[in-house]
C-alpha cells in the first residue's frame, strides 16, 4: 500500500483529499501544516501533496527543506496551490495541481507520479540522478510527467 502524505491547513480541504486517497486504498497521513508535514516525511512517504499558502512554514519552506536532506529528496512532491503559480513553477517539484481540482485530477496527477521508475539504494532512499549521462531519459521522463500534470489540471 502505497503512502501519501498531504500537507494542507484548511481542515475540509485536507479531510476530503484523505477521504480520496483512502478510499482508492491509498494509506493516507494528514498534515495541519508545513511544520507537522517536515516532522511526518521523516516517515519517508512515497508521496507528498503540499499546499502552498500555509502560514509559519509554507510549501516552498517545506519543498526546499525536504529537498535538502539526503532521506527526503526525492520522495515525489506534488504542489496544490489556488493562487501561486510563480514560485512553484520555479522549483523542480514533481509536479502541481490547480485548485480547485477534481478527484480525477488528484489521481490522475498521484498515478504519473508512482508509475515513474525510480532507482534505490540500500538503504531505502529513492535516490535518482537527473544529469547523469546513463539517466538522461529518466530524465526525459520526468519532464514528461511534469508537464501532463500540469495539461491533466488546466482541462
Amino acid at each position: 500500500m502505497k503512502k501519501i502524505l498531504v500537507i494542507e491547513d484548511d481542515d475540509l480541504i485536507r479531510e476530503t483529499v484523505l477521504e480520496l486517497l483512502k478510499s482508492r486504498g491509498f494509506e493516507a497521513v494528514g498534515a495541519e501544516n508545513g511544520e507537522v508535514g517536515i516532522e511526518l516525511a521523516a516517515q519517508i512517504p512515497d508521496l507528498i501533496l503540499s499546499d502552498v499558502m500555509m502560514p509559519e512554514v509554507d510549501g516552498l519552506e517545506v519543498f526546499a527543506v525536504l529537498r535538502s536532506q539526503p532521506a527526503t529528496a526525492s520522495i515525489p512532491f506534488i504542489f496544490m496551490t489556488g493562487s501561486e503559480m510563480e514560485g512553484v513553477l520555479e522549483l523542480k517539484a514533481d509536479g502541481y495541481i490547480k485548485k480547485p481540482c477534481s478527484a480525477a485530477k488528484i489521481l490522475g496527477a498521484i498515478a504519473a507520479q508512482l508509475e515513474k521508475p525510480t532507482i534505490t539504494n540500500p538503504q531505502h532512499q529513492k535516490v535518482q540522478d537527473n544529469f547523469a549521462p546513463s539517466n538522461l531519459s529518466l530524465r526525459g521522463w520526468n519532464q514528461k510527467f511534469r508537464f501532463e500534470i500540469a495539461w491533466l489540471c488546466s482541462q
